[in-house]
């Protein structure tokens, strides 16, 4: 894979502009981590496994779209992703449980494995970023919107990143915006092998003409 830079973005100040960017407020962000932890950390050992990031997954996308439906954003489910939108800023915003946010040194990755339908609306603008021209791409689907993820980990701290996503995972990230990495670790961590149900494989289907 060809060298990639990522553009880190930290520091209360500039983190604040850049989200001012998008129409967002750190506190936002800040709200959707609070509120994903504390049902986390809700969850009782009679429940599932998997139900600690099950419900964080839940009640972080709700609270994301409290924090986030304004007028400018509306819900968005394309190709099945629970998000918001902004077409005017261009932006669309998910909700992600990670291992761990906010380390400049070690980008986060997913408690579970990312779906097809991710990939599909994460994976090719790689290519842009790399200089390569690839002609026309097959099985792709591109709104011109660029997704981002609210992405909280499992000690509460949170980032708002724009990943390349392939074969399950975030290979590389266009944007990271460090929000912040509270010290304190999560009762209840969340085991890779039972982890949330939050992604999901949508099927689609391409018109071949009408």
């Amino acid at each position: 894979m060809p060298a990639f830079a990522t553009a880190i973005i930290q520091g209360d100040a500039t983190v604040a502009a850049r989200l001012a960017d998008f129409g967002l407020v750190p506190d936002q962000l800040l709200a959707v981590a609070r509120t994903a932890r504390a049902w986390a950390d809700d969850a009782s050992p009679l429940m599932p496994v998997n139900a600690p990031g099950t419900l964080a997954y839940i009640h972080g996308v709700m609270e994301l779209r409290q924090q986030m439906l304004d007028g400018s954003y509306t819900v968005d489910r394309t190709c099945g992703i629970e998000a918001v939108v902004n077409r005017d800023r261009r932006i669309r915003i998910a909700f992600q449980n990670v291992d761990r946010a906010c380390d400049p040194n070690f980008p986060p990755s997913p408690r579970s494995s990312k779906g097809s339908a991710s990939e599909l609306l994460c994976g090719p603008t790689l290519f842009e970023y790399s200089g390569v021209d690839t002609g026309p791409l097959t099985g792709v689907i591109s709104d011109g919107v660029p997704t981002y993820y609210a992405m909280v980990g499992e000690d509460g701290s949170v980032e708002l990143s724009h990943p390349v996503i392939s074969n399950g995972s975030f290979v590389q990230f266009h944007e990271r915006i460090l929000i912040s990495a509270p010290d304190a670790d999560w009762a209840d961590t969340i085991d890779p092998d039972t982890g949330p149900v939050e992604d999901f494989d949508i099927p689609v289907r391409f018109k071949t003409g009408v």
